[in-house]
């Protein structure tokens, strides 16, 4: 057989999947998830093995909270290309997050590491390990993952990076050390809200309550102007959510909740942060705890009342069904201050 007559080979258009991949992380981004699976099957089309296009149907999964359909898709990838570094990370991130598996959170934070060959990447990979060791309770092990950093004097490469070593700095009490990290983070992204308000918690457990209710208000400031998620629903919605929540706890509970009242609102009101409450709180009970009403001969029911805050309960959920699911666990912390309960042991239920 000639040269002319050998069978064609077809060309992969790189371009247009470099396109769809694109396209479909920034949809992945905004919550559009439908139409993120678009463009993350046209990938497949074009090229069935590839990584890259395992590693997006992953996050689509993840985000939809099929934990055993999304770690499947990164398995594939790794699998296809056993030096791409994303599919580790998002498996390691997602078994943290599920606190499915953490021993192999860290081993594949590990794998991670060995691959590396960018400084971002590294640095990724190690303060997930970080996280993943605190996760698990090995205050030790996390400190001296943090050691691999480079000095605290050092700018890291983004400031998200600071962000999440100062997170970590202060679930390992180095106060000092979380407020530089954090401080650098705002310098170069002052908008970056999350390391705002993770500042105001170092000022509360540093005992500075004067600096943390300023702060607090500052996050209470920033957050108002940030959109509702594509998951969100209307004021109304909620509200009907939270009422069916409440219809769903046992009989003898609800005729003890009788007179309390379960109002949902948008976001806690300014003089409840002025006064030093957590700007992104989810929930908050205000009134006597049941168990001390006897003990004071009775208190007024009108005092007590159950706050749900919708736009802190979208923040921490990511889809619909979380959404749902959040309402009815806020609700039920809520609660369980109206009965007496403290965080440790909301903690211990599963509910703090």
């Amino acid at each position: 057989m000639t040269h002319e007559d050998e069978p064609e080979v077809p060309t992969l258009d790189l371009d247009e999947l470099t396109a769809h991949l694109d396209r479909g992380w920034n949809l992945v981004q905004r919550g559009d998830l439908a139409r993120a699976e678009v463009s993350a099957r046209h990938i497949l089309d074009l090229e069935a093995d590839s990584p890259e296009g395992h590693t997006l149907m992953g996050a689509i999964a993840a985000a939809r909270g099929d934990i055993d359909e999304a770690l499947s898709h990164y398995e594939r990838a790794t699998e296809l290309d056993p030096e791409f570094v994303d599919p580790l990370l998002y498996a390691a991130e997602l078994h943290l997050e599920s606190a499915r598996d953490l021993d192999q959170a860290i081993a594949l934070c590990g794998q991670a590491l060995d691959l590396a060959d960018e400084e971002e990447q590294y640095l990724d990979a190690l303060l997930l390990k970080a996280e993943i060791l605190l996760q698990k309770g090995d205050a030790t092990q996390a400190r001296t993952t943090l050691g691999e950093l480079p000095p605290s004097t050092t700018d890291l490469p983004e400031p998200v990076f600071h962000f999440r070593t100062g997170r970590l700095l202060l679930d390992l009490g180095e106060f000092e050390s979380a407020e530089s990290h954090l401080k650098k983070a705002l310098e170069r992204n002052e908008s970056m809200t999350d390391a705002l308000h993770t500042l105001a918690l170092v000022y509360e457990q540093r005992g500075d309550l004067r600096a943390m209710a300023k702060t607090f208000l500052q996050v209470r400031q920033q957050d108002l102007k940030e959109p509702s998620p594509p998951w969100g629903v209307t004021a109304e919605r909620f509200a009907e959510l939270a009422e069916q929540a409440l219809t769903e706890l046992p009989s003898e509970i609800r005729t003890l909740l009788a007179n309390v009242p379960i109002h949902t609102a948008d976001y806690p009101a300014l003089e409840l942060v002025a006064e030093g409450n957590d700007p992104r709180m989810m929930g908050f009970f205000t009134g006597i705890p049941y168990p001390e009403k006897n003990l004071l001969g009775g208190a007024p029911p009108h005092l007590d009342r159950v706050f749900l805050y919708q736009r802190n309960v979208e923040r921490y959920t990511r889809n619909s069904a979380e959404l749902e699911l959040e309402i009815r666990t806020t609700l039920l912390h809520e609660t369980g201050h109206f009965f007496g309960l403290d965080e440790e042991q909301l903690e211990k239920m599963g509910l703090g």
